[in-house]
């Protein structure tokens, strides 16, 4: 994060329906400001060890499962599969980039396996955490997908 591309100043690139004040009560997305996301990342994402290209360093058996995507369609199947205990509960989820520009929102599983192939294209690598949970999801541009209990939780 730079001066010049302060955290969440992009809110423009997220996914179009992200940015639809139309798009519909039951499916509500919110962007989360400096501080609220850095109180998830805490409890989620830094957690992890980071890499040096902002993927989380996963050793040996510090994940759960590990799956690949060869395109938008087989993204979709894995993330309807990954979300869908949390999409029957009716939770929510939280959707951190590896883009400091675009900020974190926060929404509900269903729309985020309904708009799953949108996620992809605005940032195709970002981390989906289901609020209150104890996994978090790491997508990577290469089409790997890895599912990890975060420690401590």
């Amino acid at each position: 994060m730079t001066e010049n591309n302060p955290y969440g100043s992009r809110p423009e690139l997220l996914p179009g329906f992200m940015n639809d004040h139309h798009f519909g009560e039951g499916r509500r997305v919110v962007k989360l400001g400096l501080k609220e996301s850095r109180e998830l990342e805490a409890v989620s994402l830094n957690r992890f060890p980071p890499t040096a290209t902002a993927a989380l360093g996963w050793a040996a058996g510090s994940y759960d499962e590990r799956r690949w995507w060869d395109d938008e369609e087989g993204w979709a199947e894995v993330a309807a599969e990954l979300l869908s205990s949390f999409v029957m509960g009716e939770k929510h989820v939280a959707v951190f980039w590896g883009n400091l520009v675009m900020p974190t929102v926060t929404l509900p599983a269903r729309t985020a396996v309904e708009r799953a192939r949108e996620l992809l294209d605005a940032g195709p690598h970002f981390w989906i955490y289901p609020l209150g949970g104890s996994i978090l999801i790491e997508c990577l541009l290469d089409g790997q997908v890895t599912v990890a209990t975060i420690p401590g939780t």
